[in-house]
């Protein structure tokens, strides 16, 4: 319909070839839009399964991570789903209902907990326009809810099945594992000896740090300047990881496979002069690198040339520039390639 608007309108102000052509542009423009929002919804479908999995009321699987940090069997689920869903319901018109209750619910919710939550820091003058938007959206709400009421029966099924399998699971793993545990705040980073052995941070002497994702050259050359240069040696690997919950914050490099071969081939290669080992899952690996080589007191950072496609860096940034940008200016920073 927009592609015959804009074709329509232009074509009759100037030339029909160009209304033509513009009609084509049109439906390339909306159809990104739509790809864009396609997108969106998929990745909050594939965030929620994945903390609910976190939180154990739903399976594992759905926390197992593919090597670009997403979980595989939470991003299938989320697109299939959907997919069929639309080929196999015919009334478009009620699923315009179902979405249309389903967006405006979710807004007012997450407007309604932001702006009364007190314990987040934000402005008064911004409270309280989040809750009148809070307001407006709960209206529109409850009209909707009156006005369709397919979507209020699906709405309202869809919460009670949810919040009752949810009580079941909290109530048989409660009887599973007894009194619940108290979960104690920890550094984002592990710090360990070749050994494995977790030691405490000394700072004060000029040290390299060296971020790897891999066994390559990188590694070898940030051996060969510790040892010309006598410095102490850090070698971080960051798990890069667009979700993260509490569990992952105390993840270990002994229980990552990758981490854990990286790290035993550069104890291999780093002979008598061993490097310490610091480990962090990190949905930004550029702010973590800045963090931690602040943190350690490191006079050099070392990184390698970005393996990753120029498609891969514009859609997710461009990690030594981020680096660069955000590196005191104390701190030497070394690309190799």
């Amino acid at each position: 319909m927009l592609r015959y608007m804009g074709q329509v309108f232009v074509g009759g102000t100037l030339h029909p070839a160009l209304g033509h052509a513009f009609g084509f542009i049109v439906s390339i423009v909306f159809a990104m839009l739509l790809l864009s929002a396609v997108n969106t919804a998929i990745v909050d479908l594939i965030m929620i399964q994945f903390l609910m999995s976190r939180d154990r009321e739903v399976p594992k699987i759905f926390q197992r991570l593919n090597k670009w940090g997403v979980p595989s069997a939470g991003m299938l689920l989320a697109t299939v789903v959907p997919m069929l869903l639309v080929i196999l319901v015919k009334d478009m018109a009620g699923l315009a209902d179902l979405y249309a209750v389903g967006v405006v619910g979710a807004i007012a919710t997450n407007l309604g907990a932001t702006s009364t939550d007190r314990k987040l820091s934000i402005k008064p003058l911004q409270r309280t326009l989040m809750f009148g938007t809070f307001l407006v959206m709960a209206a529109i709400e409850i009209s909707l809810l009156i006005d369709k009421p397919n979507a209020r029966y699906f709405a309202v099924t869809i919460l009670a099945v949810g919040l009752i399998l949810r009580g079941l699971v909290q109530e048989r793993r409660m009887k599973k594992e007894g009194a619940p545990k108290v979960v104690r705040d920890t550094l984002p980073i592990e710090l360990s000896r070749p050994s494995g052995e977790t030691i405490a941070v000394s700072l004060g002497a000029e040290a390299i740090l060296c971020a790897i994702r891999g066994t390559g050259r990188t590694l070898d050359f940030a051996l060969r300047e510790a040892r010309e240069t006598g410095r102490r040696l850090y070698f971080l690997f960051v798990r890069e990881q667009p979700f993260m919950t509490e569990q992952d914050a105390k993840r270990k490099w002994q229980e990552d496979a990758e981490a854990s071969a990286i790290f035993a081939e550069a104890k291999q290669k780093a002979g008598d002069q061993q490097p310490l080992f610091a480990y962090a899952v990190s949905p930004s690996a550029a702010e973590t690198i800045v963090d931690v080589a602040a943190t350690l007191g490191a006079s050099r950072v070392i990184l390698g040339a970005p393996q990753r496609s120029a498609l891969v860096n514009l859609l997710r940034g461009n990690v030594i520039r981020e680096v660069s940008n955000a590196l005191p200016e104390e701190i030497d920073l070394l690309v190799y390639a």
